[in-house]
């Protein structure tokens, strides 16, 4: 009997969903042409000379840089365009980032449809849209960051559910031993 429930617990452990408690999060912005950020993990804290990788979308790689102390960087990338950003921590711990520093969609299909709405010279287009978009970058980090933060955090329902489990677990493990005895009918 022992053994059929040390290989049930280790069934039930096998497909448990992995961890969420370390998972490592990649957070960047462009302001002013530059790409900053840093990474961190969910359960906190931040990643310590955690190797970073800024590439093209076709794959070609621009730029190794070193996380600092913060898990922080910074990155002036040679023109505008889309680029993609790889943090890789270590121990198995990685996560990218599609971020564009010509002020257009990530996707392509998005970059694509947009055109100009009017006439208005592209000189004075250009400086308008990279002046607003630095004033909104500076007003939506606190609020990315703290998104970000906490998308990645247990809550109490989550804690609650998987109590529900292992006693639901329990409970139909006494329910079949009961049954097996003969008690149960």
């Amino acid at each position: 009997m022992t053994r059929r429930l040390a290989a049930a617990l280790a069934a039930f452990l096998l497909l448990a969903l992995p961890a969420e408690a370390h998972r490592l999060k990649l957070f960047a912005q462009v302001t002013g042409g530059t790409i900053a950020g840093y990474g961190f993990y969910i359960g906190g804290g931040r990643p310590q000379g955690a190797d970073l990788v800024i590439a093209t979308p076709d794959g070609k790689e621009l730029s190794r840089l070193k996380t600092g102390d913060d898990g922080g960087f910074s990155f002036t990338p040679p023109a505008p365009g889309r680029y993609h950003l790889t943090l890789a921590a270590g121990d198995g711990h990685f996560a990218d980032l599609d971020i564009s520093t010509d002020g257009m969609p990530v996707t392509a299909a998005a970059a694509a449809d947009a055109s100009p709405a009017n006439a208005i010279p592209a000189d004075l287009d250009a400086r308008i849209a990279q002046s607003v978009d630095a004033a909104v970058a500076r007003q939506i980090r606190p609020l990315l960051e703290a998104y970000d933060a906490a998308e990645g955090r247990v809550r109490f329902n989550d804690l609650v559910g998987g109590v529900g489990w292992i006693a639901g677990m329990a409970g139909l493990w006494a329910w079949l031993r009961s049954r097996r005895s003969g008690h149960g009918n």
